[in-house]
Parts: C-alpha cells; structure tokens; sequence
C-alpha cells in the first residue's frame, strides 16, 4: 500500500499552547506529546503526517488584534489553507481542528454560525485540486470540533471569550450537523476528551493530547 499523507490544520491546540496562569506568553508542548504526533506515533508506518498549527488561528476571520505587528489576515484559516495544503501536495487527508477563536466575544458567532465557517474551510480546500505548475487530487477532509472551553480563571482570557464555553458546549452537535448535510467527515472532540483542562482554561492538557491523538488515529484508519 502507498505511504498516505496527512496535514493537520489548526490554531495553538494543534500548535501545542501549554496553558499557563498567567494566559500568556507560553511555551509548547514536544512535537510527540501534542495530539498531532501522538496521532502520528499511533498510526505507525504507512503515513506520513505534516502539522500546520498556528496561535490565533480561527476559520474565515482576520484578527483584530496586533500581535507583535504581524498582519491579521494571516490568522484567518480559509485564507491561509489553499497554500498550506499546496505546500504539503499531494495530500491524502486534511484534518481541520478550528473554532475555538471563533468563540471570542467580539465575533458574536453562534455555535452554529462557527461550524458553517468550519464547512467554509473544508469546502475551500475540495476545491485545491491542482496546484502549483503541477496537478494533484483535493484531499479528503476530517473536520473536528475542538474541544470545549473551560472557566478561565485568567481576566483577560475571560473577557476575550466571554459566554464562549456554552458555545463551545453546542459546537459539537453543531458542526455534526452542517458536516452531515455537506457530506464532509466530523469528529467530536469534546466528546472524548471532555472541556480543556489547562491550567487556562482555554487549551487542553497533556493528557488530553494523547487522548485526542489516539482517538483520531483510530478514526482516520476508518476513513
């Protein structure tokens, strides 16, 4: 059988944010702990999985903050991908964990309104067959919904995504729902793991991690 391969997409979870008390500056966790390569170990040889994690990172949003001078619009996640997956070609399978940024009090989104923008992003990148001077298939897509947000202890946290953990409680259902009537491959995973459990809040743990990389190796086998 033919090496298979994998590009995850995502914002600091994927990118491995390890939450700390004071929200922020943070550091990462190791390539093997965050659930990307936990998900690569699991799934062993025959694969071969490329990460795209970025901070920030929500589905079809520019931010609206300055960080570090960086230009917003490279934090929205439908702008991005068309490149990220022409990077990586040929693809065999794209993982899109987004949304948790979504949730900040000033998009005003809804859980509902979040998944249809996480569907935005998986049909844009069925429609990146081609490429650069060169002609690959579209990968198929996995959406995940990413786990819910917790209480935030932290006041600028919990002003950022303030009304957010209920969002994040229904995006689940939500996003099953809009990938359903898309024909687009969902994946829960707050149903696995549970609220984030970093100290923040906002990002989930180690142990959490390795419960979600596990979780999707087993998923992608199936698809």
């Amino acid at each position: 059988m033919a090496e298979k391969k994998i590009l995850v997409y995502g914002d600091s979870n994927t990118w491995g944010w390890i939450g700390v008390e004071e929200a922020f500056p943070s550091t990462r966790y190791a390539d093997d702990e965050r659930w990307a390569g936990v998900m690569a170990a699991d799934l062993g040889s025959g694969y071969t999985v490329a990460v795209d994690g970025l901070t920030v990172r929500a589905t079809n949003l520019d931010d609206s903050m300055d960080w570090n001078a960086i230009k917003s619009d490279m934090f929205n996640g439908a702008k991005t991908l068309s490149a990220a997956i022409a990077r990586e070609m040929p693809v065999d399978l794209l993982i899109i964990m987004l949304g948790t940024n979504d949730l900040k009090a000033e998009t005003n989104r809804s859980a509902e309104d979040i998944a249809a923008a996480i569907i935005e992003v998986a049909q844009a990148a069925q429609g990146c067959a081609g490429g650069v001077a060169y002609h690959y298939d579209a990968p198929k897509v996995l959406v995940v919904s990413p786990p819910p947000v917790n209480d935030m202890p932290h006041p600028d946290f919990a002003a950022m995504f303030e009304g957010g953990k209920a969002k994040s409680e229904a995006l689940g259902a939500a996003l099953k729902t809009a990938a359903d009537q898309a024909g687009i491959a969902s994946f829960d995973a707050g149903a696995v793991v549970g609220n984030a459990l970093g100290t923040d809040g906002l990002h989930i743990s180690k142990q959490q991690h390795a419960q979600l990389g596990k979780a999707i190796a087993a998923t992608v086998q199936t698809l």
